[in-house]
Parts: C-alpha cells; structure tokens; sequence
C-alpha cells in the first residue's frame, strides 16, 4: 500500500474530515515533460486502486492519484491520449511518462477485510501509448498491460507479457524491496543434508527432457512461416524471412533453457532457505531418516513447489517478452504494421 494511501485511509470520519487532512489525490507522480514522452491509462473498478510507480532515485514510489473511493472523487489526471478509454472503463486516470525509463508499477486495491497487490516493471517506448486494466479474478487481483495503436482507423490493443524483476537499488530499502539473506557458510554434514533434501523434493515435471530433434525444429519452423505467409498475404524479400526464421528459433531455444533455469533457481532458492534453519529442523526433512517428518516434509515441498511455478512463469514470460520485442522490430523495420493488423507489436 502506498504512503499516500495510508496518510488518507478512512475510519468513521466525515468527508470534512478528508478535505481537511490535505491529502492530495492527484498524486505525487510528475508528469513527464519529454515531447515524445509516453501515456498510460489506469482504469479499475477495484475500491480504492492507485498505482504507484517505482525506480532507483523513488524507493518509497510515487502515486499516481486514487480511483473507487466512496468519500473522494476520482482522480481526473488526463495525458491527452489519442485513443479513447474502453466503454465500460468507469474510472481511470493518465500519467505521461520518460520514455525509456525503466518504472517498477505496483498496482493496489482495498476493499473490506482484502488488500490486493500487483507489480511488474515496465519499459515505456517514445510516444508509446498503453492501458493497464486492472481487475479482480477469482480470489485474486490482475493487471492486463497492452500497447495501444491505431491502425486503419481502429484502435488495437496488443497485450504486453509482465515479469516482476524488483528494483535492485532499492534492496533492503523497505518491505517491498526486501534485502537478500545471506546465509552462513554450512558444515559438510548440513550441507550434505541440504543437498539431499533439495534433490528429494525435485519431481518429474521440473526435470530437462531433450524429445525435439533438430528435424522436429526445423518442420515446426516451416510449418509456422508457412502460416505466418499465407496470414499476411502479400510478399516479403527472403531477408525478413530469414530473420523470421532465426527469431523463431531463439524463442524455441530459450523456452528450452527456461526449464533448466527455473530448476537451478529452485535448488538455490531452497538450500538458502535450509541454511536458515537449525540442525535439528533439518533433521526431520532428512528423507528416509529415522527423524524424518513426513509431514513438515510435505509441507516444506509444497511451499517449494510452488516457487518453482512462479519462477517458471516469470521466465516463460520473460522470454516471450524478449520475443516479442524482436518480432516487433522486424515488423517495424519491414513496415509490415502498415499493411496488416496483426503484425508483431513491442
């Protein structure tokens, strides 16, 4: 939750109240002053939703305004975007921002006994327009980012994949940006036993598995350009093609590496977090020991299990976000947005 947010939460106090605190809920947030500076659009029917936006010289973020809130109206900061919000977008508010600028978003609702919280860093491009809705789903919260553009007369909304990565200055700073616990250097034995536990929890899905060969690539490829060629419906030189085909290619790879780098991230991230406990706890996670605890074991594996997902998730959409980004500049340098809606967009 932000600062702002807590300064002008409200109990039982009369809107009189709210005025007079001097709480200023068009947000902290500057608008940035660059001629080709880019605009994002907040829309939410959450209760009580701000964004607030982070970098290296911001730690403790900066709000944008406040939208959904029964004592306040919302904030009506504008960026002059040159496409209109959706229909059903009730509330939301614009942000001009430097382009180029690496932010950290975190995007917080609160409503009756819940808080939500979304974050992901964003990269906004030179005159890069772009909407973050966010919404409730499940028992949850999301946040679904798209790059806005106009192409013949119609507004596209391209979704734009988010990858929570933190700020690395900001380290230690605040709760939000928690610093590393460094652990003590381990004995042979803890160590020996951190090692058969973390190899213990590995299941089957987690492990590489090499099925594709080089003749299954290359007719996956083929397939994919073939399609790709008959969805654009005009003609291309053998140079787009050709890089066609290697981005294509570096995307297949690093979904491959994916796996493996979510693995090792799982092996290190456990056995920092064993290092932190005492040797008799260990003890009782030891498998097939006398000591062992079935039970805390399970529970432990779980817990584990369930950082592997999301670090794999936030790989996966790290190396679509990268594929992504070279599609879109291949396109861009080959003007294909020009002459299809469907071309590929940053």
């Amino acid at each position: 939750m932000s600062n702002l947010f807590r300064r002008c939460m409200l109990s039982a106090g009369s809107l009189a109240t709210l005025l007079l605190s001097g709480c200023s809920f068009n947000g902290s947030f500057p608008d940035a002053s660059e001629p080709d500076a880019a605009k994002l659009r907040f829309i939410s029917n959450n209760g009580n939703a701000t964004l607030d936006l982070f970098d290296a010289e911001h730690c403790s973020g900066q709000t944008t305004g406040l939208l959904n809130n029964m004592f306040a109206a919302n904030t009506r900061r504008r960026a002059d975007m040159s496409m209109a919000a959706p229909e059903d977008a009730k509330a939301y508010l614009e942000v001009r921002l430097k382009p180029g600028h690496e932010l950290y978003a975190q995007a917080n609702a609160l409503s009756t006994g819940s808080v939500c919280t979304v974050r992901f860093n964003f990269t906004p491009q030179s005159n890069g327009e772009y909407e973050a809705n966010f919404s409730h789903t499940g028992n949850g919260c999301q946040v679904l980012l798209s790059r806005l553009r106009e192409i013949d007369g119609k507004a596209v909304r391209s979704p734009i994949a988010l990858t929570d990565k933190g700020v690395p200055a900001c380290a230690g700073v605040n709760p939000i940006f928690p610093k590393a616990v460094q652990t003590a250097p381990q004995s042979p034995e803890r160590a020996k036993m951190i090692a058969q536990i973390v190899d213990d929890s590995i299941i089957a899905k987690m492990k590489r598995t090499d099925d594709e060969t080089p003749a299954m690539r290359e007719a996956s490829l083929d397939k994919l350009i073939g399609e790709r060629r008959h969805r654009l419906g005009f003609s291309l030189p053998d140079s787009y093609w050709a890089e066609y085909r290697q981005n294509l290619n570096s995307f297949a790879n690093e979904m491959t590496q994916t796996k493996a780098r979510s693995l090792q991230l799982y092996k290190d991230y456990y056995s920092a977090q064993l290092g932190l406990v005492d040797t008799a706890t260990l003890k009782t996670l030891l498998p097939d020991s006398e000591t062992a605890d079935r039970s805390r074991t399970m529970a432990t594996n779980n817990t584990m299990l369930e950082y592997y997902y999301r670090t794999q998730r936030e790989l996966l959409k790290e190396a679509l976000s990268n594929h992504q980004n070279r599609m879109a500049k291949l396109d861009q340098r080959f003007d294909v947005c020009k002459r299809f809606t469907g071309c590929w967009q940053n």
